[in-house]
């Protein structure tokens, strides 16, 4: 099985050191396969997803992509439009 598309996305962990808080920003990606959807956490087979919809912050510095399955909806945070992603997605299923 090759390896159709991938995206990146963050996740910012708060961690509080005494009195200090620090926000500490993870980079991880999505795997888009041929049948199956791969992140750090889970996998998703295309047939569990539902959509996938992606809305812009107002400062557009980032988004949210969700990802709508049939066990709830996955929220990403991206830097990037994700549209190339999604319509790689809309292809396979």
């Amino acid at each position: 099985m090759s390896l159709v598309y991938k995206q990146p996305f963050i996740k910012v962990l708060r961690e509080i050191d005494g009195i200090e808080q620090k926000y500490i920003e993870k980079n991880y990606h999505l795997y888009l396969y041929e049948t199956k959807l791969v992140t750090p956490f889970q996998t998703f087979q295309l047939k569990a997803i539902l959509d996938v919809s992606y809305r812009k912050t107002k400062t557009n510095s980032f988004g949210t992509l969700y990802l709508h399955t049939n066990q709830g909806v996955f929220p990403y945070t991206v830097r990037t439009d994700p549209e190339e992603f999604i319509d790689h997605i809309k292809k396979l299923q």
